[in-house]
């Protein structure tokens, strides 16, 4: 693994990744509606005595399966950062930062409905919904900015010799 090969847009999608894989587990949501000392969501038709509604919600909490999704896309931001380090050829990295910069714009899809629509139980939106969508984009930015080069200047020239073609 050599880190001398990777430029900003791996760095850049590397740590947009653990920025978006951390956000999951900060309070995305807060300040829902309370009844005495139990909390009732309208989520399910649940009724929870702590948890949704009754304080701040985490991006685990209160997403079902878009959490998965973007653990997933978060870990593929790490990802390209990894293969460029290990990869001696740039084909690779490149075809992956394609593929990448692909699952981050779902990401960022995902995200920002997350942010438009505030589901009913919540009240307010909290700073790990913010740090989530900005891993979200950058994961899309580093992506298409590893893309952007193929060339990598580090990379060492082979010297192919040159033989003369056989008579006829």
């Amino acid at each position: 693994m050599d880190l001398r090969r990777l430029r900003a847009g791996e760095w850049l999608a590397a740590i947009s990744g653990i920025a978006l894989l951390v956000s999951l587990f900060l309070p995305w949501y807060g300040g829902g509606p309370q009844q005495g000392s139990a909390c009732i969501v309208r989520y399910g038709d649940a009724i929870a005595g702590r948890g949704f509604g009754c304080g701040d919600v985490t991006g685990w909490e209160a997403m079902t399966a878009i959490d998965v999704v973007l653990a997933f896309i978060a870990a593929s931001g790490v990802l390209l950062a990894v293969v460029t380090a290990t990869q001696r050829v740039p084909a690779v990295p490149v075809a992956l930062s394609a593929l990448i910069s692909l699952l981050g714009s779902a990401g960022v899809i995902l995200v920002l409905i997350r942010v438009l629509d505030l589901p009913g139980w919540a009240g307010r939106r909290e700073w790990g919904l913010w740090l989530g969508l900005a891993g979200a984009v950058g994961i899309v930015a580093g992506s298409l900015l590893a893309m952007r080069e193929e060339i990598r200047p580090a990379a060492a020239r082979v010297e192919i010799e040159s033989i003369p073609a056989p008579r006829p």
